[in-house]
């Protein structure tokens, strides 16, 4: 079966799920922790989770193999903690839109603008939630499928409210948004920095495709 992020639906256990480490939280523990997590998205990204071992992960941050275990304590985990950081930041940036944005129309217009700015400036963590869903196991899978699904949600509802206005269908918003996704999750195959039109761009015209139609945005 598949999700709304065309995922498939694994069946996964109820133990409960921690991250290393979560006793002692502090601000210089949490930016070493993003340290961490975005050179292993980097290495994720270039090598293959698969491939990558905790060694090289060791080699990536300067840190020993001793003292990553303070912040994760197995490489999926690291994986987890990687799309969760994603998922988490752009579920309350697009809660965010939808909550001051009244129009709808302009809330999507923000919610792909957000979504390029984000992704443009992190492409690896892009790569890892686009190719290593699958990758994840049990309660860590769950966890990430669960946020993917908010977001998914939230996009879905601006849609909706678009529908609304011109007597569309439920269907219809769903299919939307997936379509969306479709094209919002392929940038990291071709987009270039200088090459192509910075984040902002990139929203007016794909917002233009969506809410105006092709055509006339080609006159």
């Amino acid at each position: 079966m598949e999700s709304d992020f065309g995922i498939s639906e694994k069946t996964v256990n109820t133990d409960k799920c921690e991250a290393s480490g979560r006793q002692h939280r502090t601000t210089r523990f949490d930016e070493k922790l993003n340290t961490v997590l975005s050179a292993s998205a980097s290495l994720f990204a270039s090598k293959g989770f698969e491939r990558a071992t905790i060694r090289d992960v060791s080699q990536a941050t300067g840190i020993s193999l001793a003292g990553l275990y303070y912040y994760f304590r197995s490489k999926e985990e690291l994986l987890f903690l990687i799309q969760l950081r994603a998922f988490d930041s752009i579920c309350e940036k697009l809660r965010e839109i939808i909550k001051t944005e009244t129009d709808p129309q302009a809330c999507l217009h923000s919610m792909i603008n957000m979504h390029f700015e984000y992704f443009i400036r992190n492409m690896d963590d892009l790569k890892i939630c686009s190719r290593e869903i699958e990758s994840l196991e049990g309660n860590f899978y769950q966890k990430v499928a669960e946020k993917r699904k908010e977001y998914f949600d939230l996009t879905q509802s601006i849609f909706e409210k678009i529908s609304d206005k011109s007597g569309g269908s439920m269907a219809e918003s769903r299919l939307a948004a997936l379509y969306l996704f479709g094209t919002l999750n392929w940038i990291y195959q071709w987009y270039k920095p200088g090459r192509y039109p910075d984040a902002k761009e990139l929203a007016g015209q794909l917002s233009g495709i969506y809410l105006q139609g092709f055509p006339r945005m080609a006159k």
